[in-house]
């Protein structure tokens, strides 16, 4: 009869420590130069190992962004509920694309350009997953600041119909910035918010 070993080493601490390593690796070389072999060798591990907590480097690369992602949105949320007014409500939500982050934040926001392209892979169903939770968290947030600002009549009670075209805007304003090299999305994404609150308000 086999004896049962039970596993000493905590699932989530692992995942959690090989996160940081990878996150900590993608920024000094950048992820487009992460070499998974390379890595799994620095974390001491065998092939076997690493993949029974990833499947893919993608999927590694993509729990780091998750990771990382969660900490900003705990943050935006405290600092979307701290502003009073729409107009900078929406500049506090927006705070990552208009570049009013800190300076670890500003490495994470290279990562993410970095690993744009994957972003698009939609036959990757971890990144289909990780993309729709983004957008029900923007989505979420949005909803509530539009409900808040029509409760105190603030703005116009049908303005929520524009919460599509503000999140649309913004990406494509985010997508821009990335391709374009002098597109001044600071600027740009301000003056529409500036635009939208004029529209809107009573």
């Amino acid at each position: 009869m086999e004896l049962y070993i039970p596993k000493i080493v905590n699932f989530d601490e692992k995942v959690d420590f090989i996160c940081e390593k990878a996150y900590e690796e993608f920024i000094k070389n950048g992820v487009n130069n992460f070499s998974l072999n390379k890595f799994i060798e620095s974390l001491n591990m065998s092939k076997g190992q690493f993949y029974y907590y990833f499947k893919t480097k993608e999927e590694l690369i993509f729990e780091v962004i998750d990771k990382k992602a969660q900490k900003i949105f705990d943050d935006t949320v405290k600092n979307v509920a701290k502003e009073k007014t729409f107009y900078n409500k929406l500049l506090s939500l927006f705070s990552f694309y208009l570049g009013n982050c800190s300076a670890e934040d500003k490495l994470f926001d290279k990562l993410v350009k970095d690993t744009f392209y994957l972003y698009l892979n939609m036959k990757n169903q971890y990144i289909k997953q990780k993309n729709a939770e983004y957008y029900d968290f923007i989505h979420k947030i949005v909803d509530e600041i539009f409900t808040e600002m029509i409760e105190i009549n603030y703005i116009k009670k049908d303005s929520k119909k524009f919460i599509p075209s503000l999140i649309a805007t913004a990406d494509g304003m985010y997508l821009q910035a990335i391709i374009l090299e002098n597109y001044d999305i600071k600027k740009n994404l301000m003056d529409y918010i500036d635009i939208l609150d004029e529209c809107l308000k009573i």
